[in-house]
This record gives structure tokens, C-alpha cells and sequence, in this order.
């Protein structure tokens, strides 16, 4: 409204002062070089330049009332925000949320989210959009400007980065469209780094929108972390790190239920280590705990991915093998127990059979049985024929069949 007031008036000014001009031309009251023509002239240069002053005025209070918006939509949304971004069960669609949040508050094409791996100490790129195809994975603390707000623990543009810190990749270029980076915290713990291009429409604020984001994801990846912990320690055990049993069940549930749909097979190994007790009671318990550890560390290497390894109780473990039948399941079983039988456990060759060595029973799915609490039964009746043979040995569940003579009786 304003504006429109201050429009008019000087609009109202310049007719005035124009029709007063052209009069006095009519007349012949003015000369090129008459001192009032020269004022005539300099009173239009100042309406002009006042003119064009509250053009630009406007342009500014139009993108101020623009930036107002953005920033009181965002401020308002936070709480849902949070709450959308919480109610995500994956780590991927957290992230993704992220990004896509930061470029419709900003309104960029670039934007790169980095986690950090504190085992290495460095970020590890884990979503990017609109990046160069030359642009770096990682960066260490410090090298470059995502490595220097994490390290510095405030953003940094590439305007405001001290010359020498924007480090070179073994190019000798620093490929990155990079433009802003803020570290992601979370009570003075750093989480990450979110970086993003230049925004289409520069406003001066986008560092504030970018830490204020930076705030909100840190809550998000710290609850993520959380639940993620707490899940992971629901789902293992504490001193193999192989699942524990109670989600091996769900997991085999699962297998199955896939298995009828694809008419695939489904095969359990069950085993436990030979002469376990003698290895505690001769080495400590604290050696039995690490030979637990190893082991479970050379099954795992072994076994391919697809599979579940778990513990199963004590110095039990358990296998659940999809897609294998009984007979390839033994041949994994076997490649397995040799194995361990080879490898340098301490004090090994000091057990009965001279080695650490275990001893298993196979079942499957459909062949042995229909549910999986059949099959591990089953499985555990073969491992005890497998101990009864002699251990050191796999044994396979064979169905028992009546005769046709045991049928008539």
C-alpha cells in the first residue's frame, strides 16, 4: 500500500513538472542554457533517481517479505517436521528427507550429506544430488570445506575458509560443488555434515536456514542412532555379535514363508564345539569367551551373506542356509567344520581331538519337515549322532520310513 501512496505522488510530480517544462518551451521562457531550464533538468534526474530508488525498495521488501515467509513456514513446521522425520524406520529415508527439506527451504541443486565413521575418523558420503562426477566419497577432519566444519564445528562457505584449507584431491583440483557446509551436532557430538551448491536465489540467510537445519537433523540421526542401537542390541549377542536366538526365529519364520512362495528349499545347521567344558576349565573362562568370539568370527567368513548365523545357547551356534537343500547344506557344513578344525586357535591342540573342532546335524525344509521348530529339532537329534560317532563330524537328518511289512502289522 505504501509503495502505491509513493508511486502515485511522484508520478502526480513528474506530470506536473513535465507539463510546467513544455509550457515554458511554448512560451519561449527557456533557452538550453537558462538557469531555470538547467534546474527543469536536474528536478527530472532527481525524480528519475528517486523513482528507480523505490523500485529497488521494493524489490528489496518483496524479497525480504518472501525470506519472512520461508523463515516462519519453516519455524512453524519444525515440530512436524521432526516428528515426520522420527517416524521413518530407515536410516535411508531419514537422510533422504533431510535432503529433500534442505532444498525447498534453500533452493539448491546440490546437496551432499556426510556421516562420520569415528572408527576412522573420517566423513563418509552417504546421500548426494547434484553433485560432480569427480566429487570425493570422504574427507578427513579438517581437509576440505565439509572436513573443515566438521573440525572447526561451525559453517563455513568457501568465502569465509581460511586460503590453504580447501585440500586438494589427488587431481590437484578440488572437484566439489561444495558452495556452504554446516556440521550436524548433537549435544557438542558431532553426527556429520550437510554441504549444499550455491542457492538459485541467493538471499543472505541461507546460513541460518542451513544451521537451523543442521539442529533438527542432528535430533533425527541421534534418535535414529539410538533406536538403532537398541534395536541392534535386541537382535544380538552381547559377546559374539551374531544374532541371538530369539531373532534368529524371526528370521527363519521369515525364510520360510518366502521359501512356499518360490518353492525353494530351506536348510538349518546346528552345531556346538567339541569338548567345550575341558576348554574353559583348562584355559579360563575368559579364553573360552575369546575362543566363542573367533569362532564365530571364522563361521562368518566362511558362510555367505544371504545366510543367518546366530548363536544358539552357550557353545551352541546355528545356520539357517536358504536356497541350499541337504545335500549342498552338508557340503557348507563341512567346509565349515574343516575349517575350524585347521584354524590356529590358542591352545587348540591341546583339546582331546587335537583341535577345536565341532560337531552338527543338518535338517531341511520340506523334505525333513514343515516348521522351523521341526527342523531344528531334528537338527539336533543328527548333532547328537554326530557326537555319538565320534565328533569332529556333520551328520545329516534321515527320514524314517516304515516298512511295508511294519505298515500291515
Amino acid at each position: 500500500m505504501g509503495y502505491l501512496l509513493i508511486s502515485a505522488a511522484l508520478l502526480i510530480v513528474v506530470i506536473v513538472t513535465v507539463v510546467a517544462y513544455r509550457k515554458g518551451e511554448a512560451r519561449g521562457l527557456h533557452d538550453n542554457d537558462t538557469e531555470e531550464n538547467k534546474k527543469n533538468k536536474a528536478l527530472l534526474k532527481e525524480i528519475s533517481s528517486k523513482g528507480q530508488l523505490v523500485l529497488d525498495l521494493q524489490a528489496q521488501i518483496d524479497a525480504l517479505n518472501d525470506l519472512n515467509g520461508r523463515y516462519l513456514t519453516f519455524m512453524f513446521t519444525i515440530p512436524s517436521i521432526v516428528k515426520r522425520l522420527n517416524a521413518s524406520q530407515h536410516f535411508d529415508e531419514v537422510i533422504s528427507s533431510i535432503s529433500r527439506l534442505i532444498k525447498d527451504v534453500i533452493s539448491t541443486d546440490t546437496v551432499e550429506i556426510y556421516t562420520l565413521d569415528r572408527e576412522n575418523d573420517i566423513l563418509q558420503k552417504v546421500s548426494s544430488e547434484g553433485e560432480a562426477p569427480e566429487a570425493q566419497c570422504t574427507y578427513a577432519l579438517g581437509e576440505g570445506l565439509v572436513g573443515a566444519a566438521a573440525k572447526d564445528g561451525m559453517l563455513r562457505t568457501k568465502d569465509t575458509i581460511p586460503k590453504g584449507r580447501i585440500i586438494q584431491n589427488n587431481t590437484g583440483q578440488d572437484k566439489s560443488d561444495i558452495w556452504m557446509a554446516a556440521p550436524i551436532n548433537f549435544d557438542d557430538s558431532l553426527i556429520g555434515v550437510i554441504g549444499i551448491g550455491k542457492a538459485k536465489k541467493r538471499t543472505g540467510n541461507e546460513g541460518n536456514f542451513m544451521k537451523m537445519i543442521a539442529d533438527v537433523a542432528g535430533v533425527v540421526l541421534m534418535n535414529q542412532a539410538l533406536l538403532g542401537d537398541t534395536k541392534h542390541k535386541a537382535e544380538t549377542d552381547p559377546l559374539t555379535g551374531l544374532y541371538n536366538r530369539r531373532y534368529f526365529f524371526q528370521m527363519a519364520q521369515n525364510a520360510v514363508e518366502k521359501s512356499i512362495m518360490d518353492h525353494s528349499p530351506i536348510s538349518i545347521f546346528l552345531f556346538d564345539i567339541d569338548h567345550f567344558k575341558n576348554y574353559n576349565d583348562t584355559n579360563g573362562h575368559d579364553a573360552g569367551d575369546r575362543l566363542l568370539k573367533e569362532l564365530s568370527s571364522v563361521t562368518l567368513k566362511v558362510t555367505r551373506k544371504t545366510s543367518v548365523v546366530a548363536r544358539y545357547g552357550g557353545e551352541e551356534f546355528i545356520v539357517l542356509l536358504p536356497g541350499l537343500g541337504k545335500e549342498d547344506a552338508f557340503t557348507y557344513a563341512e567346509r565349515l567344520r574343516e575349517t575350524i578344525c585347521s584354524h590356529p586357535f590358542p591352545n587348540g591342540d591341546m583339546q582331546p581331538l587335537e583341535c577345536v573342532s565341532i560337531s552338527g546335524g543338518i535338517a531341511s525344509f520340506p523334505a525333513d519337515g514343515g516348521s522351523i521348530k521341526e527342523l531344528v529339532s531334528l537338527a539336533d537329534t543328527a548333532l547328537y549322532q554326530a557326537k555319538s560317532e565320534g565328533r569332529n563330524r556333520v551328520a545329516k537328518h534321515k527320514p524314517f520310513f516304515f516298512s511295508e511289512a511294519e505298515v500291515v502289522k
